[in-house]
């Protein structure tokens, strides 16, 4: 638009990617802490830890560092390098140049490997129903569909143009609208499953103090809003890049910078929540009454449409209801 020229729109966007990268390096390092040590701060044992979650957190960091420094770099053969005709906007039109097929590569590459988290928790949730998810994962397999298009395209272009002009804009509102699709179906299925569990386990528990017991928040709802508030971030983030890409403003390319840093913040913040949720679980647990799960005569799992639910533990020692890292 010639209102927010390309280059404007560059310069803008390697700021807001910075800022956002900052905040991003603190949850990464308080998101290892929590997947490399325990609660009291022991290294884990090799057999402990969590590799899937480690490597796709380390996957994270390298697509939301290497876009920063990307950015940089093209910052700077355009502004200073370049000094051909046109200026700094011809350099940043060069829309098969190997930065900017780079920079494209690190955002829909972040944003599928989120996507596919959200659907690996979800999975999890269900007790590892295909079912479920399947829908999404269709969803999933379009935008990964998209997303191979998209860097085709732009590799194969070899002309001058941006990420908004009409080669390209079809396949990447496709890839938008699939994205939050999915991530508001699967969102959706993760919160209504947490809550039916929750749901269902209230008559069920017991506290040692009726009194406090009232105002005591639900564990499973505060897992609960843990999913809502990081899905939210996560989804609000891409309906903005979709919107901009939709009326084709150059901020489009700010938007997506920032997008690529808060798909990793979300992963991490997830985890670190969660960790910390667990952690305080096991401090208060010491202090709480245990009553046996057999004089409830209630099973503890459920099997309704062929899936398990474990029956939450407000009322036991065990930490059956503490949420794990590794979803």
């Amino acid at each position: 638009m010639e209102d927010f020229p390309i280059t404007e729109a560059q310069i803008v966007g390697l700021f807001l990617e910075s800022v956002f990268w900052g905040i991003y390096l603190i949850t990464f390092f308080l998101c290892l802490r929590s997947l490399l040590f325990n609660s009291n701060y022991d290294r884990k044992r090799l057999s402990e830890l969590n590799w899937p979650m480690l490597a796709v957190c380390l996957c994270m960091c390298a697509f939301a560092t290497i876009d920063v420094a990307i950015g940089l770099l093209h910052n700077i053969q355009a502004f200073v390098l370049y000094q051909g005709p046109g200026g700094a906007a011809e350099e940043f039109s060069n829309i098969s140049d190997w930065v900017n097929i780079i920079k494209t590569v690190d955002v829909v590459m972040q944003t599928t490997l989120g996507d596919a988290m959200l659907i690996y928790r979800c999975w999890i949730i269900y007790g590892k129903s295909w079912r479920i998810v399947a829908f999404s994962i269709l969803m999933w397999l379009g935008g990964a569909a998209c997303t191979a298009m998209i860097i085709h395209v732009e590799a194969t272009l070899h002309s001058k143009a941006l990420i908004t002009s009409s080669t390209l804009h079809p396949l990447v509102l496709s890839f938008w609208v699939l994205t939050i699709a999915q991530n508001i179906l699967t969102t959706g299925l993760i919160v209504l499953r947490i809550w039916r569990v929750d749901r269902q386990n209230a008559p069920f528990a017991y506290h040692s103090n009726s009194s406090s017991a009232k105002h005591q928040q639900s564990r499973l709802r505060e897992v609960m809003r843990i999913i809502i508030e990081s899905g939210l971030m996560y989804t609000t983030i891409a309906l903005l890049t979709f919107i901009t890409d939709m009326v084709n403003s150059n901020s489009t390319y700010g938007v997506s910078d920032v997008e690529v840093q808060v798909v990793g913040i979300t992963f991490n913040l997830i985890i670190i929540r969660a960790d910390r949720r667990a952690a305080d679980e096991e401090a208060s647990k010491v202090g709480s009454t245990t009553v046996p799960l057999h004089i409830l005569r209630r099973p503890t799992t459920s099997t309704k449409d062929g899936i398990h639910v474990a029956v939450t533990s407000e009322f036991t020692h065990e930490p059956e209801g503490k949420v794990s890292t590794d979803v």
